[in-house]
C-alpha cells in the first residue's frame, strides 16, 4: 500500500498529498509552497513520477509550475477542468481580489476510471463533478483522495462557476459511497475521515442527513 504524506500548504490550508510507493512518488494537489514541496521530496530520497490536481481552483495548483519545471515531471488533470485553468487568473480576480501567476501547462487528461501506477500500487481515477466539472478522486487500497468532493463532516461549496449541488451529490452518493466503510477518506481540506462515517452521519449526504430520502 502507498503511503501517504500530508502537507498543508497555502493561504487556504490546501492539503497536498505525497503518494510514496518504493523510490517513487505521485505529487497530488500542491497548491502552494513549491519550495517546501521540494524540499520534503528530497528528504524523502524518492522519484516523482508526476502531478496530479484533483481539480483546478487556484488553491490546489498554485505550485504545479515550480514543481513541474524543477523536477521536469507532467502535470495531470481531467480535460473538463482545463477552461477552468484557463481562466484561473481572472477568476481569482473576480471573486477575490488577488493576482496569481498564469496558470501551469497540462501534459496529459486523465479519463474516468484509468489507472495509475505509483511504484508497486495503483489508483483508480473516479469523475466525481459537482465541486467543478472536472473534479476527480483519485482511489487506491484502502483510502480515496477526493479533492473538495467530499470533506470530514461537510461537502464541497458548489455556487462558483461550473459547480452544481445535485451532480456533486450524486458523485459522492453514486461513486464515493460505492467504495468500502472503511475507506480512509483523504480530502482536500481538513482531517481524514471514513467513507463510512459519511455515509451515515454526513449533514449534507449521509443516512441521518435531511438531504437525501
Amino acid at each position: 500500500m502507498a503511503k501517504i504524506h500530508t502537507l498543508v500548504v497555502g493561504r487556504l490550508q490546501t492539503n497536498c498529498y505525497i503518494l510514496q510507493s518504493d523510490s517513487t512518488a505521485t505529487v497530488i494537489d500542491p497548491g502552494d509552497e513549491p519550495e517546501r514541496i521540494l524540499r520534503f521530496l528530497s528528504d524523502l530520497k524518492v522519484k516523482p513520477r508526476q502531478i496530479i490536481a484533483t481539480h483546478t481552483h487556484f488553491d490546489h495548483v498554485l505550485g504545479v509550475d515550480k514543481i513541474r519545471t524543477t523536477l521536469k515531471i507532467p502535470f495531470l488533470i481531467h480535460r473538463d477542468d482545463l477552461s477552468m485553468l484557463e481562466s484561473m487568473q481572472s477568476r481569482v480576480r473576480q471573486f477575490m481580489g488577488l493576482s496569481v501567476p498564469s496558470p501551469p501547462g497540462v501534459d496529459r487528461f486523465l479519463a474516468d476510471g484509468e489507472s495509475i501506477s505509483i511504484g508497486q500500487d495503483t489508483m483508480k481515477v473516479l469523475h466525481t463533478p459537482g465541486h467543478s466539472p472536472g473534479s476527480i478522486s483519485l482511489a487506491g487500497r484502502g483510502y480515496v483522495l477526493t479533492g473538495d468532493a467530499l470533506f470530514n463532516q461537510s461537502i464541497g461549496r458548489t455556487d462558483l462557476p461550473g459547480g452544481d449541488l445535485d451532480t456533486l451529490i450524486h458523485s459522492i452518493t453514486d461513486r464515493l459511497f460505492s467504495l468500502d466503510d472503511d475507506t480512509i477518506v483523504y480530502p482536500g481540506h481538513g482531517p481524514e475521515t471514513t467513507i463510512g462515517d459519511e455515509k451515515l452521519t454526513n449533514p449534507f449526504v449521509g443516512r441521518l442527513s435531511k438531504h437525501i430520502p
